[in-house]
């Protein structure tokens, strides 16, 4: 627990809210009032000189000197006031901590049984929604078709046949587009994993909002903890999580779409592009986790 960590997804709303309910209020501001001690001294020097008179003290004179030392001591008390300021990252350790201690945290390992509710974390892999996954992959393998037609001999003195192809292939990514555009509608995107301690599977549902890079760049493939709230809990495989509930196309028959997504996955073997495995469902065991925060 006392890891030093570093955040590429953070709620901050849901740190604020969640370290409120647990201190009854939160400071971001912590006034640090530090004093040191210490003592000053004065060294005094007495002397007396005893002569003839003035005429003759130039010429001889008897000097008795006596050096007295007094000690003059105070004490002195130098106050120092800090202002130490809670960032975002600083407040979610503390509430970690805060949960832990609590006993609110539950680490899920092997044979942990979960349930809706729950604050818990877990270490995984983390890969992005495999729906949009292939669409993006097959929007640019389209645009590198489109780039590398536009260059082609045939745009020429080649006849009439070559010149429908670019414009078939840029209405198909145009199309592509506003497919992937649509699996995106929302302020949310869903990331999976897998390989849970327990067996579960995971979809982690992440607000573009608070993610550390919009493109996910640093997020996809690495290992992080995920630090969550459990909002399904499925146990078995009769029940699954849809990958595209959020969208539009939720409400279409299921083997339309999965003939659409089948033809693009088609297209994009034939060009000996690497497309994702289609998978619109996680089936159970399975648990949808609203995250308060995903760090390494």
């Amino acid at each position: 627990m006392n890891d030093l960590i570093v955040p590429v997804y953070l709620n901050q709303r849901m740190v604020f809210d969640l370290l409120a309910m647990l201190q009854g209020g939160i400071s971001t501001v912590t006034a640090v009032t530090k004093q040191d001690g210490g003592e000053s001294g004065s060294v005094g020097t007495a002397s007396a000189s005893l002569g003839l008179s003035e005429a003759l003290s130039s010429l001889f004179k008897i000097g008795l000197k006596a050096e007295v030392e007094t000690s003059d001591k105070s004490s002195t008390n130098n106050s120092i006031q800090e202002e130490r300021v809670h960032t975002p990252a600083s407040l979610f350790y503390q509430l970690r901590t805060t949960l832990s201690e609590k006993k609110l945290l539950q680490q899920i390992d092997e044979g942990s049984h979960i349930n809706a509710g729950q604050i818990v974390e877990f270490t995984v892999k983390l890969k992005r929604n495999p729906i949009i996954e292939i669409m993006d992959t097959m929007t640019e393998m389209m645009s590198m078709a489109v780039l590398f037609e536009d260059k082609s001999p045939n745009n020429g003195k080649g006849g009439k046949a070559g010149k429908g192809k670019p414009n078939e292939n840029v209405q198909l990514k145009k199309q592509m587009e506003e497919f992937s555009q649509a699996l995106k509608s929302g302020n949310t995107v869903d990331l999976t994993a897998s390989d849970l301690p327990s067996g579960h599977k995971a979809v982690i549902t992440v607000e573009s909002l608070y993610l550390n890079d919009p493109v996910m760049s640093d997020l996809v493939d690495g290992e992080f903890k995920v630090v969550g709230k459990v909002v399904r809990s499925i146990s078995d495989a009769s029940e699954s999580i849809n990958l595209i509930r959020k969208t539009a196309l939720s409400r279409m028959p299921s083997h339309i779409l999965e003939q659409v997504f089948q033809q693009f996955a088609a297209l994009g073997t034939t060009q000996g592009f690497d497309i994702p495995e289609l998978t619109m469902e996680i089936e159970g065991p399975a648990i949808q986790i609203l995250p308060i925060a995903i760090y390494a």
